[in-house]
């Protein structure tokens, strides 16, 4: 499996169900984490990795603008991440509306894309918005920028452990609800490797629902082993482990199975990616016939997640 970043608490389900033996039971010999970042989109369409840890974006835009045979088959974010963060005061930016007239910190491409479909999305002009490319949080804090996207698993928390006083203006709640983390495959695995990638969403949910119950296994996973080199925060990963949580498992899932999105989810995330300038269909970016294999032949995986996962009956 490619990940999309550094090997840090983002996948701590992944580490649990490596760790743990689930991906062994499975039947796979090994399970390669490869650690990013790279062009993940790409390694799933040539075939470099089995599965890529993508997004709805990400995954979009690729098939969109290059045409890669690839899809998804799963979302571990059901809900994206992504936020507006900005310093409380005056210029807060509380709303959309608070939009029109601010200097944005983003990333040019893709994440820029998303903050234009934010403002496609409620009825704001992104031409009136200034767009600073992203390099530091330390932008919002001198006051450069009115707002910096981020992902609120990630620079809101950096920003909230340093003192300062910010608000948050998720991109989820403002009619852009795209899943974010998510499980990218080529088409052709789809059709010749369908038994093998149905084996490593069961692994995968059963890590999962160990990390959702308990957080600090996946963070410690993350700071002790898998990513021990990179000289991780121990505290900043267990509350990115903690923060996650709420993206992973909500109402844009199927009740009780995690990773499948809803049908009306899915419809609501090839509109907001439209707003993006992205344009593709539901049946194009989509997969979930393999989860619904999955729930069908494992049931227990619907069980609500205990305490301890593995403890359930």
């Amino acid at each position: 499996m490619q990940l999309a970043f550094v090997k840090n608490s983002q996948n701590a389900g992944e580490y649990i169900a490596d760790h743990d033996g689930y991906y062994r039971d499975a039947g796979f010999s090994k399970v390669d984490l490869i650690a990013g970042p790279t062009a993940v989109e790409q390694s799933a369409a040539t075939g470099h990795a089995t599965v890529a840890g993508s997004t709805a974006l990400g995954t979009a835009n690729a098939i969109d603008s290059e045409g890669m045979p690839i899809k998804i088959i799963g979302a571990i974010y059901a809900r994206n991440a992504f936020t507006i963060i900005s310093m409380n005061g005056p210029s807060a930016i509380r709303t959309p509306a608070d939009l029109e007239g601010a200097r944005i910190a983003v990333t040019p491409g893709t994440a820029q894309s998303m903050v234009e479909g934010l403002a496609r999305a409620n009825d704001i002009d992104p031409s009136t918005i200034t767009f600073v490319p992203a390099g530091e949080t330390a932008v919002l804090t001198s006051g450069e920028v009115d707002g910096f996207h981020g992902l609120t698993a990630n620079q809101l928390i950096d920003l909230q452990r340093a003192g300062h006083d910010v608000v948050s203006l998720d991109l989820a709640d403002h009619g852009m609800p795209f899943a974010g983390a998510a499980y990218a495959v080529s088409q052709e695995s789809i059709d010749g490797n369908r038994e093998n990638l149905k084996k490593f969403l069961e692994a995968s949910i059963r890590g999962w629902r160990e990390a959702i119950a308990d957080p600090r296994r996946g963070a410690e996973l993350a700071t002790d082993i898998y990513g021990a080199d990179l000289g991780l925060d121990p505290e900043k990963e267990l509350l990115q482990a903690e923060a996650q949580i709420e993206f992973i498992d909500n109402d844009q899932t199927a009740p009780g199975e995690l990773f499948r999105l809803t049908d009306d989810a899915m419809d609501e995330n090839v509109e907001s990616l439209r707003l993006s300038g992205i344009d593709v269909s539901t049946d194009e970016l989509f997969d979930m016939s393999l989860l619904d294999e999955v729930y069908e032949e494992n049931p227990d995986l619907r069980a609500p997640v205990p305490a301890d996962p593995k403890d359930a009956a």
